[in-house]
């Protein structure tokens, strides 16, 4: 992890000259986030990490239309537990949470800025100068512990080799789809320089068969909203971005 050096200063400073009203050409930048997803078993803490990288670009001024674009990089964290499961926290949020992991480096940005206060609505980064905060997250310890409502979505494969056996599994009730003892402590995200995690297909022998269709086999292009069935809604890219690149 690397060392602080003064991020407050860094960040209020650069926050602060925007909102003065400075416009200045902003070139693409990155930062990278390891997410950890550790779960209490009747064995024992089991936990895995996931590394992903957010690129950021912004348009020529703060005024442009095009505003601040962010394009992820990077793959699911899978937790293996006991009888032979694996937990899946995917890159997206579950229908009623902010969990997207595109989202997430926006949350370190404010939680360095507001030194562990209450994350602003994840659009109000544009209200501060994005490369210079980013830039200065990078130097800090910048972590945190996510609230439910930030969880990315979680899953489970009946059966691995079966993409059609995906089921969503409740964050606050694993021992449902685990077992007893099973249970959720907690999930964290922290700013990082390791590189990017890969890797995840060797799980999933079907993996890139389903870089264009649901897991339930059926086209990516067309989404039936009347399925409740969750391979209806997923591909494999809510588990990587980087397959089939």
């Amino acid at each position: 992890m690397m060392a602080r050096r003064g991020v407050m200063g860094v960040l209020a400073g650069a926050a602060a000259a925007v909102l003065g009203g400075c416009g200045v050409l902003f070139p693409s930048d990155w930062l990278r986030q390891k997410i950890t997803v550790e779960v209490d078993t009747p064995s024992g803490l089991r936990s895995s990490s996931s590394v992903v990288e957010t690129e950021v670009r912004k348009g020529k001024s703060w005024g442009d239309a095009s505003g601040t674009t962010f394009n992820l990089k990077g793959e699911a964290v899978a937790v293996d537990l006991p009888g032979g499961r694996t937990l899946f926290a995917l890159l997206r949020g579950g229908g009623d949470t902010q969990g997207d992991a595109a989202g997430y480096q926006t949350r370190l940005l404010y939680e360095a800025l507001n030194a562990g206060a209450e994350a602003s609505v994840p659009v109000a980064v544009e209200g501060m100068n994005v490369m210079q905060a980013r830039a200065a997250a990078k130097s800090a310890e910048v972590s945190l512990i996510l609230p439910e409502r930030l969880y990315p979505m979680l899953v489970t494969f009946a059966d691995n080799s079966n993409p059609k056996s995906v089921e969503r599994v409740v964050p606050g009730n694993l021992a449902a789809t685990f077992g007893p003892g099973v249970r959720l402590r907690r999930i964290t995200l922290e700013v990082t320089d390791e590189d990017v995690t890969g890797g995840i297909e060797k799980r999933l022998g079907w993996f890139t068969q389903y870089l264009d269709r649901h897991l339930d086999g059926t086209s990516a292009s067309i989404e039936d909203l009347t399925s409740d069935s969750p391979s209806a809604h997923m591909t494999s890219r809510s588990f990587s971005t980087e397959i089939g690149k």
